[in-house]
């Protein structure tokens, strides 16, 4: 039962707008904090050096927002965006973790946020073709589509 609830397409919107707002708070006044990711949805621009890859925990990555990475964040409803650097050559790299993947937030170790909903990417273009074949499933909304 608790399995399914943390699969609950309505628990992970509820958590998802927590996230959010509370990142939201948080970069208005200029808090430092840390976010506890999970490390397969987690995207580096540029790609980080194998070296410093090979550090990373399998599962999960800590990162601290505080200085120059929490004054470039961008968030937008569906992820967090941050500059940071990495390894003893401060490597630059701009990090982007959807919303939905932050396990935790915490200020000076203290978890202030807990995600416990299951996270699973939304694959908007199988979205679509859904949508799509819906559309076209009423005969009288099959010609929209015979030019293309």
């Amino acid at each position: 039962m608790l399995e399914e609830f943390l699969k609950d397409s309505e628990f992970a919107s509820m958590m998802h707008r927590n996230i959010y707002d509370l990142l939201n708070l948080l970069i208005q006044k200029d808090i430092q904090f840390d976010i506890l990711v999970n490390t397969k949805f987690v995207n580096f621009s540029p790609e980080l050096p194998q070296e410093i890859k090979a550090n990373f925990n399998p599962s999960v990555i800590l990162f601290s927002l505080a200085g120059y990475s929490l004054s470039s964040v961008e968030i937008s409803k569906d992820e967090i965006k941050f500059e940071a650097g990495f390894g003893p050559d401060n490597f630059a790299s701009l990090v982007s973790v959807p919303i939905g993947a932050i396990i935790r937030i915490s200020i000076d170790e203290n978890p202030i946020l807990i995600n416990f909903a299951t996270y699973s990417p939304s694959d908007s273009k199988t979205k679509q073709e859904r949508s799509k074949q819906i559309f076209l499933n009423n005969p009288k909304n099959r010609d929209i589509f015979k030019g293309q």
